[in-house]
């Protein structure tokens, strides 16, 4: 698995990435990494192609 992040700062964005991957058949992801000082880190989505 290859999965790679795009990352976003606003929510209607994350629903953007995650229709737009969804549809050419993607598997998707959205988290969000975390900061050392326990706030909220950077935003993504993460994506891959199943191997079947």
């Amino acid at each position: 698995m290859n999965d790679q992040r795009i990352y976003y700062t606003r929510a209607d964005e994350r629903e953007t990435l995650v229709v737009i991957l969804t549809r050419n058949g993607y598997t998707v992801r959205a988290g969000k990494e975390p900061k050392a000082n326990g706030k909220t880190g950077r935003l993504f989505v993460e994506y891959w192609e199943e191997s079947v």
